[in-house]
């Protein structure tokens, strides 16, 4: 549907529903005039190298009345900011210069609001994948940490010998001394066999001269 398909509202009506608006919104009622005017003014800059009477193929008719009707259409806009300017300075003894300007600070108050808005979330999504991100190596470090180690090199089994009334127990694959250094090493699953086929036959051998009890 076009714009000459519509019946426009009236300048008199227009005008008689300026005075139940606040300063705020007639500033905001200019500033969709005006977009309003820059785009059909966009359209018809499009549309005229089709209406021009030396495009080939002579001037497109649809195209001279979508711009004759858009200027139809600009020219009421105009009228209308004109209406709001007299209801501004005439009615409410308000200066024009002082009513755009305060206009223009809100709109870019507004948009730098919706900016720093817009910043602000940005940045807590970006907070928001680090946690993800630090919580996804938290569990792959909780569950390398939490696989099951060997029994003879973390402690849980340990050997050792009673002599003379005493335990000695023999040290721990892996672990530091007091020095500082390694008490042992780790171990691989054969060489840990063969330490305990050797460790079984020192017992044997142990308790074969001493009589001793071993652990």
């Amino acid at each position: 549907m076009s714009s000459a398909d519509t019946t426009p509202i009236s300048a008199e009506r227009f005008a008689a529903a300026l005075p139940s608006l606040s300063l705020p919104l007639l500033a905001l009622k200019v500033l969709e005039i005006r977009n309003s005017i820059a785009h059909l003014q966009y359209s018809n800059d499009q549309l005229r190298p089709f209406a021009a009477d030396d495009n080939d193929g002579g001037a497109d008719p649809v195209c001279v009345d979508a711009i004759r009707e858009n200027e139809a259409v600009v020219e009421r806009m105009a009228e209308r900011i004109a209406l709001i300017r007299i209801e501004v300075e005439d009615v409410r003894g308000v200066s024009w210069q002082d009513f755009e300007d305060k206009a223009q600070m809100e709109t870019r108050a507004r948009e730098e609001g919706r900016l720093a808005s817009g910043q602000q979330q940005q940045q807590q999504q970006q907070q928001q994948q680090q946690q993800e991100a630090e919580g996804e190596v938290t569990g792959i470090a909780a569950q390398v940490n939490s696989v099951e180690s060997s029994p003879w090199t973390d402690g849980t089994f340990q050997t050792g010998t009673l002599r003379n009334g005493e335990v000695h127990m023999d040290a721990v694959p892996g672990t530091r001394a007091a020095n500082g250094g390694e008490a042992g090493g780790s171990l691989s699953d054969e060489q840990l066999r063969a330490a305990m086929e050797e460790r079984m036959r020192q017992m044997t051998t142990d308790e074969d001269e001493d009589g001793g009890l071993h652990l």
